[in-house]
């Protein structure tokens, strides 16, 4: 039976991985978040790893205060770095596969088409640039590996999110402004838990090192048209006004335009993508 480790538990692809695999016989996961397993801490993980006879690793752990990452850099890097590297490097002399996910962040936002696995990374903010570190170290490692970037993750199981929080705000406001001038795709943490175990068993069959792929669910718009999308289903006497990001000066920049294309991983792998309409109007129910 697999053993598969799974950082990063409690947060909202790790919570929606762990509501996915409890009851299956056919693997067994490992669920951790810090209290059971510093992944910055190399010999812990080896430990971990040795002690458990773990035999594949879901890496969800992530250092995502996109702000506070500009002035708190030294523990962006030692999570979205640090911690990435442990875990491929044990995965390495273990010779197991590594799941690393990744973030839209790395690129700079100045395309107008969707982003392909093979488009040169340049981020813009301390995140994106600690994240695309992390990519590096994974790669370096050689582990046996596959690194899946997405964009704009949601779920109920998050504390802090997008859709908490206009849900949030269309309960309290008559209107809110939400920017127009940052377009991507909605993601609710399920659909990329599902493309990640639809994915977990077809990995033996063919060995990795380091490979890129984007998961997003499907489609695109801007925030203030997902914002518009979640008081149409939840609070329609809330008005969304439309701004430029400029209204709202922040210490990180974002990427202007960040939808991911999702070609390659339908292909290879056989990954169904879903509307991201389709998964916010199910998704919003839990909140």
């Amino acid at each position: 039976m697999e053993n598969i480790l799974i950082t990063g538990a409690d947060g909202q692809l790790g919570s929606e991985l762990r509501k996915l695999t409890q009851g299956r016989e056919d693997i067994h996961c490992l669920y951790t978040d810090l209290g059971e397993l510093d992944i910055t801490d190399a010999d812990a993980v080896e430990r971990y790893i040795s002690d458990n006879a773990v035999t594949k690793v879901i890496n969800c752990a992530a250092y995502n205060d996109v702000d506070r990452a500009e002035t708190d850099s030294d523990a962006a890097i030692r999570l979205n770095v640090y911690g990435p590297m442990n875990l491929a490097e044990a995965a390495a002399r273990h010779g197991i596969y590594l799941v690393h996910i990744s973030t839209d962040f790395v690129f700079d936002g100045t395309k107008t088409s969707p982003y392909h696995e093979t488009d040169r990374p340049s981020p813009i903010s301390e995140y994106g640039r600690t994240k695309l570190a992390g990519e590096i170290a994974v790669k370096r490692s050689g582990c046996l590996s596959v690194i899946i970037r997405t964009s704009w993750l949601y779920s109920p199981m998050g504390k802090r999110n997008f859709v908490r929080t206009m849900l949030r705000l269309g309960e309290e406001e008559e209107f809110i402004k939400v920017v127009y001038d940052q377009k991507g795709t909605p993601t609710y943490a399920r659909d990329l838990a599902e493309a990640i175990l639809h994915i977990l068993p077809q990995l033996d069959a063919t060995p990795r090192y380091g490979e890129v792929f984007h998961y997003s669910d499907e489609g695109s718009c801007s925030k203030a048209e997902w914002a518009q999308k979640i008081m149409t289903l939840e609070h329609p006497d809330c008005d969304v006004v439309p701004v430029a990001s400029t209204e709202f000066p922040s210490p990180a920049k974002r990427p202007a335009y960040s939808v991911l294309d999702k070609s390659l991983i339908k292909t290879v792998f056989g990954v169904k993508v879903p509307l991201w309409e389709r998964s916010l109007s199910k998704a919003i129910r839990l909140f």
